[in-house]
This record gives C-alpha cells, structure tokens and sequence, in this order.
C-alpha cells in the first residue's frame, strides 16, 4: 500500500489534514469512479436482452449467449493476472476502459446490419475489459486501507457500479418515447445511446493513463489472527482460494441469471404481464434495490461479522424465491425486487473473505477468484434452456439449489472463524 505520509507532514506544519489527499486515497477515488461509470456499461446487455430477442428472433438460451459472451473471458483470468503484475494496475485498468470502449462501439453496426454474431463479438470484447476491470480493481480496493475493512470498502466500490445501473435502465425509458412499440422504432435510440457510451469511456481511457500513480499490489496491512495463514506456494494449493472461487462461480451465475430474465419475467403473461415500458422502470427500481443493499453492506459491515451479514442475505434471498415460485402479479413483482437487495453482497463480500487468506498470492488470488464469472457465462445459459423446457417461472429453481448450497458453506465458513477467534481470544497475548 502507498504510504501515507502529506498529512502527517500537513498536521506538523499547522495545515488541516482533510485537506491533503494522499496519492493512495488519489488512487482508491479513481478505482471507485472507473467502478462507477462501467456499472451503466455492464448491465446495457440484460436491459435490451427482450429487445434482441424479439430482434433476432431468438428462445430463451439464444438469449442468453450475450451473457455468455460477455463473460467467458473470465476464463482468461490466471494470464492476466500474470500481465497485470508486470503491465500495472492503473495502465491495466486503462486498458480495459479501451475494450469497453471498443465494444460498445461495435454494436452499433451489429444492430444496424442485424447481424447477432457482430454483436455476440462486441459483447465478447466488453467482457474482456470487465475482466481486466475487475482483476485489477478488486485487489486495489481491498489493499488500499485496512484490511478488516476491505470487505466494506468492496461492497461501497461494487455499490457504486449499482447506482450507476440505475442510469441503464432509466436512461432507456426516458429517450425511449412510449410510442416506440415495435423493435426497429427502438433500435436508433440504442444505437445512439452505445456511440456517447463509447465516446465517454474513450475519455476515461485517456484520463487513467495520464495518472502518474503506481501501485504494487501489496496490501501493507497486517494478517488477521483468526484467519489461517498462507503457506503454500501458490494459490492453486490454498484450499480456502479453490472453495471461494467455486462459491463465487455460483453466486455470479445465479446474479446474472436474475438480471438477464427480469425483465422476461415481468412481462411473461402467466406472471406479471407487463409491457416493455413498464418492466424497464421497474428494472431501474431493481438496481435501485441492488444498490442500497451493497450501500448497506458497506455501512452493516463495519458492526457485524461479514459472514453473519452473508448468512442473513441467504435467507433473505430463499425467503423471496419461494414466493417468487408460486406467486404472481404484484407478489412475483415484490419478490423479485426484494431479491436485488438480497442478492447484492454476495460476491464484494465473498471476495474480499476469501482473499484475507491468500496472504502473499494476492494477485493471483484475484485472478481465481474473478475466474468465477464464468458462471455468469455457464449457469444463464443452463437457465435459459431450463426455462424453454419447463418455463421461466419454475427455471428459478437453479437460484434456489445454488443459495441452499452457499448458505451451507457460509455457516461453516461463520464457525470456524469464530473459533479460531475463540482460541486467539483464550490463548491472550502472546
């Protein structure tokens, strides 16, 4: 971590400190607003995916080949990894801004030609730069300040990205007109909205390169005592990195999944039978709810154990499945909001939990662990198959097993932490 050292020097010399930034906080600042603005970039796919599908025609698992192909670069995560240590973490992250750039570009002719391959492509290539955003930026948030509170800071960072998916969906509705009903009235105004998104994260390219701040990736913090120590000579051998990159390849799947059928959800005649204008706002009112959870997180987290706050959104999450399961109208509407804020702090607090035991690894570490968003490219498409062979409603099942799972892990996760607490506690100090 970068030292901080102009405020103290500040203090000495009589100056008000809170008006020093130090380069880390610089840093930490930039990473929050790249989190922020590439939110709106990322959730554009699951906002149109009803309007490709009518476009092109498409079942449910077509569908969900956007999502896969935005993101099965994650499978690329390992190299990297390796690639950022030796690139660095702020020209890396300025690189990803040009991919998201790149990609957003390139859907504008793949809609205007109505070729799904040339938009699957643009898709792919935003991925990438999800992917170099994420292995980069994750490890920087949880090193840049105490480490007891990387988890917090995670979830501030990631909430930063769902307020700023608010924008999507209601950036749509309102340029959108209302009387735009049929599927090539609406495609001039996504293609125009995509060219000013690709323009502004051209600039914010530009912006991250012309930073004259490094950063190595070490934490600079000391190791919590009730966690295990690393000691293996990689991270592939550190049992607790191998279970939390499985977790999170579950949770980010079943996260996309929500995402990418809600709007299918709402306006499924056997459910809610909303129109397209209609599921968009309440799509905004979705990442609103998703927001406030991980803003909460970041708040909650500071008083309770992060595993006991992961535990609580568990139940929370399987509590509005069974009655999005069996309900409809108004409840499957409720129930499917209410799992946005459950659903939020899954991966920011996973994430930062299982990267306190990868000690030196860190960066490797990042790279297994955003491996897991190969389940956003795996588990949509297995819904989405599951929903045109039993239907949409009951395709929600999948979210039920993979959180039944996780709450199983996490229990035993919260115990053994608090033993060993228990046992640092009994023993005193050294």
């Amino acid at each position: 971590m970068i030292p901080h050292t102009r405020k103290k020097d500040a203090m000495k010399s009589g100056q008000a400190p809170w008006l020093v930034i130090e380069p880390a906080e610089r840093l930490l600042y930039l990473v929050y607003f790249i989190y922020f603005f590439c939110g709106m970039t990322q959730s554009f796919e699951s906002v149109i995916l009803p309007e490709l599908k009518e476009y092109f025609h498409l079942s449910y698992q077509q569908q969900m080949y956007v999502v896969f192909a935005k993101n099965i670069p994650f499978l690329f995560c390992p190299l990297l990894a390796l690639l950022i240590q030796r690139a660095g973490y702020v020209r890396s992250l300025g690189v990803a801004m040009l991919l998201y750039a790149a990609g957003t570009v390139l859907l504008v002719p793949g809609l205007q030609t109505s070729h799904y391959a040339v938009v699957l492509l643009g898709f792919g290539i935003i991925g990438t730069g999800f992917t170099l955003h994420m292995v980069a930026g994750n490890p920087m948030i949880s090193a840049l300040g105490p480490a007891d509170r990387s988890s917090s800071r995670l979830n501030l960072g990631n909430a930063l990205g769902a307020v700023a998916q608010i924008l999507a969906p209601a950036s749509l509705s309102l340029i959108i007109p209302a009387v735009a009903i049929t599927i090539q009235s609406k495609i001039p105004y996504i293609t125009g909205l995509l060219i000013v998104l690709g323009i502004l994260l051209g600039i914010i390219a530009a912006v991250t390169f012309s930073m004259r701040i490094s950063f190595s990736g070490d934490t600079g913090t000391a190791e919590d005592a009730t966690v295990p120590q690393c000691k293996e000579r990689s991270a592939w051998r550190n049992p607790a990195v191998l279970a939390g990159a499985f977790i999170i390849f579950l949770l980010l799947g079943a996260e996309a999944s929500l995402f990418s059928f809600f709007r299918n959800f709402l306006e499924d005649p056997k459910i809610a039978s909303l129109s397209s204008h209609a599921s968009q706002r309440l799509f905004t009112l979705y990442f609103a709810c998703f927001a406030a959870g991980r803003l909460s997180a970041a708040w909650l987290q500071r008083r309770m154990s992060p595993e006991l706050h992961l535990m609580l959104c568990l139940v929370g999450s399987l509590a509005s499945l069974a009655v999005l399961l069996s309900g409809t109208g108004a409840t499957a509407v409720v129930a499917a909001l209410a799992l946005g804020f459950f659903v939020s702090i899954f991966f920011p607090t996973v994430y930062a939990l299982t990267l306190r035991s990868a000690g030196h690894w860190t960066a490797q570490a990042s790279g297994m662990l955003t491996v897991g968003f190969l389940g956003a490219a795996v588990v949509p498409v297995l819904q989405g198959r599951f929903a045109d062979y039993a239907g949409l409603q009951h395709s929600y099942l999948v979210e039920v097993c993979i959180y039944a799972l996780v709450l199983v892990h996490t229990s035993r996760m919260y115990w053994r932490r608090h033993k060993a607490g228990w046992s640092v506690a009994a023993a005193g100090p050294s």
